[in-house]
C-alpha cells in the first residue's frame, strides 16, 4: 500500500541553497539552536536514488540549469522514524524553477518499487510509462532545524557520490553504506537548504539568501564527479 508523505513546505515552497566550509556551518547551526530555543536535533543517515530515462535528459538538464529542472529520485532514511518494520522508501518527483519547488511524494515498500516505476501506479503521473534506470546514489547525514510549518533548514555534511547498479537501487533490501561501497567522490563542504513559504524567515536569515549566486544541486554534482559524459557536458558550460 502506497501512502502520501507531504505537508505544506513539501509540497510548494521556495528554496535556496548556501555551501559553506565546516568552521562557518557551524556558526550558523549554532545561531539556529539558539533562535529555536536551544534546539540540538538528531542526525539522519539518508540515501538517495536519481533515476532517468535512456540518453540522461533529466541530469543533462540540472546540470545546464540546476535552477529549472526535474528530479526523479528515492530516499531512505536512518532511523526510519515511522516504518514499523517495513522496509519502505520516499519515491519523488521534485521541480524546481528559479527559487520554486514543488514536491510530489509517496512512501512506497521496497518491494512495491519496481511496480511504481513501471507505471503501475497513477499517483505521481509525471513517471509514468517505464523506461526509468538508476543513475546516481548519494549518501548524507542530515541535520533539521525546524521553526514551524512554514520553514525549516537542512544541513547535510559528508556528502558522497556513488555508482549504483540496478539490482541495488530496486533490490527488496534497504540501501546501506555497505551495499553501495566507498563513494567515488565525497564533497567536503557543507550544503545548507533553507525551505520557506513565503516571508516567515527571521531577517537574518533571510538576508543570507545568495540571491543570483549559483546554486548547488547533488543531482548534477553527483553526475559531473561520477559519469563522465557529465563532467564532458559541465566542461562545455
Amino acid at each position: 500500500m502506497l501512502s502520501f508523505s507531504e505537508g505544506e513546505v513539501t509540497r510548494l515552497r521556495r528554496e535556496f541553497k548556501l555551501v559553506l566550509e565546516e568552521q562557518a556551518a557551524l556558526v550558523l547551526c549554532q545561531r539556529l539552536s539558539e533562535d529555536l530555543g536551544g534546539l540540538v536535533p538528531e542526525p539522519t543517515r539518508i540515501a538517495s536514488v536519481y533515476f532517468d530515462r535512456p540518453g540522461c535528459p533529466l541530469a543533462e538538464r540540472a546540470l545546464r540549469s540546476p535552477e529549472d529542472c526535474l528530479k526523479v529520485r528515492t530516499k531512505e532514511y536512518a532511523p526510519d522514524i515511522g516504518a514499523d518494520g517495513v522496509e519502505r522508501v520516499v519515491l519523488e518527483v521534485k521541480r524546481e524553477r528559479h527559487g520554486l519547488t514543488q514536491k510530489r511524494r509517496v512512501w512506497v515498500p521496497r518491494s512495491e518499487l519496481g511496480r511504481v516505476l513501471g507505471g503501475g501506479t497513477r499517483l505521481l503521473p509525471l513517471i509514468t510509462g517505464g523506461s526509468l534506470s538508476p543513475v546516481l546514489a548519494v549518501t548524507y547525514q542530515r541535520h533539521v532545524y525546524p521553526s514551524s510549518s512554514g520553514w525549516r533548514v537542512t544541513v547535510d555534511r559528508d556528502i558522497g557520490y556513488h555508482q549504483i547498479a540496478p539490482d541495488v537501487a530496486m533490490s527488496r533490501f534497504a540501501l546501506s553504506s555497505e551495499r553501495l561501497g566507498p563513494p567515488l567522490s565525497r564533497e567536503g563542504r557543507v550544503v545548507v537548504e533553507v525551505k520557506h513559504l513565503g516571508q516567515e524567515l527571521p531577517d537574518w536569515l533571510a538576508s543570507l539568501n545568495p540571491g543570483g549566486m549559483p546554486t548547488y544541486s547533488k543531482f548534477a554534482e553527483g553526475m559531473a564527479r561520477v559519469h563522465a559524459f557529465a563532467a564532458d557536458g559541465v566542461a562545455r558550460g
